[in-house]
């Protein structure tokens, strides 16, 4: 059997690193590392000054698309230049984030609890829902696994190097997959459809319209990682969703396993939604909020509203789960 894993933000921020757009921006405004004289690159930094609130990059990619009728964004450009340099200062200081991890220290151990958050991942999920994916999918001798991993650190890849066969058994992960590139390489951020820019006039050939879409980028780009990701999906019986806001920015992902889910009846999506907020004393809260997270990702596929009830039982949301709590030995050097 083939699972796969699609990773998002979340899974950085559970080892402590400081990912989130309202960790980040601030540095990018003041720290001399990222200082500029560029008035563009000046004046892109003081548009985004009011929204540093964001909860999710989402928000910010969301944002990137609304100021496109604002200077500097309103000219291609202006909004390549900007987009290099943002890209150029979020890239150093991921890496710094990520050697706050102590991997010599602390790798086997994360690893050997990376495994077992794999292996364990289903034993997450209430009673009644352990039972349906039970039921749809018997246990198989062996599972491969496989991560799409939507951050732009190599954590996983680095937990992955002290993965040992005797922590796996019989089962296997098969790849990591940085499905919008590395602080290294291959950096991909923007929004996911020209609906999605306020100033569509602007791109008026792939040349600029890659400058910010997506998928674009990423169907051109020579790594080949979009439709590599794709066909993983394609070959799942089971998808995991962690650590992702499902969000517009990445629409075209949700399109896809909502494609996915309709091919087969045996698919099951969960999705790893935890909310804080909830008391568990109230099973009714509890439920709303499933049902408020599969109405938001089936809003995203093409299943047309009269057949959405078909799929709800193969959408299962995880509430409550302590998958991927790795305790990472981290350096106390600041950034």
């Amino acid at each position: 059997m083939q699972v796969t894993f699609l990773i998002g933000n979340g899974f950085d921020l559970n080892l402590g690193l400081r990912t989130r757009y309202t960790q980040f921006y601030p540095h990018y405004l003041k720290d001399p590392a990222f200082a500029t004289e560029d008035p563009e690159i000046l004046q892109f930094k003081n548009l985004f000054c009011q929204d540093i609130r964001y909860s999710h990059w989402a928000d910010f990619e969301r944002a990137l698309g609304r100021h496109t009728v604002q200077p500097p964004l309103d000219k291609p450009d202006s909004l390549r230049s900007c987009l290099k340099d943002f890209k150029r200062c979020f890239s150093q200081y991921l890496r710094r984030e990520e050697e706050r991890i102590d991997f010599a220290s602390c790798g086997y151990e994360m690893a050997e609890k990376f495994s077992e958050s794999l292996h364990s991942h289903l034993t997450h999920l209430e009673p009644r829902l352990f039972g349906i994916i039970q039921v749809a999918l018997p246990l198989h001798e062996r599972t491969e696994f496989h991560i799409l991993d939507f951050n732009y650190t190599t954590v996983i890849d680095r937990i992955a190097g002290f993965l040992t066969p005797d922590m796996f058994g019989t089962d296997s992960l098969e790849s990591v997959i940085h499905v919008h590139g590395t602080h290294s390489s291959g950096m991909i951020l923007g929004v996911d459809s020209l609906d999605q820019v306020a100033n569509p006039a602007l791109f008026t050939d792939p040349r600029q319209q890659r400058i910010l879409l997506k998928p674009l980028l990423n169907q051109q780009s020579g790594q080949g990682n979009d439709q590599t990701a794709w066909d993983c999906i394609k070959s799942s019986e089971e998808v995991c969703i962690f650590g992702m806001s499902l969000g517009e920015t990445d629409a075209t992902w949700w399109l896809r396993l909502g494609m996915w889910l309709e091919v087969s009846s045996r698919h099951q999506l969960l999705i790893f939604s935890r909310n804080s907020d909830l008391d568990p004393l109230y099973p009714e809260d509890i439920l709303d909020y499933q049902d408020k997270i599969r109405d938001r990702f089936l809003s995203y596929t093409d299943i047309s509203s009269g057949r959405r009830k078909f799929f709800r039982d193969r959408i299962h949301v995880v509430t409550s789960s302590d998958i991927f709590d790795l305790a990472p030995v981290l350096k106390d050097f600041s950034v």
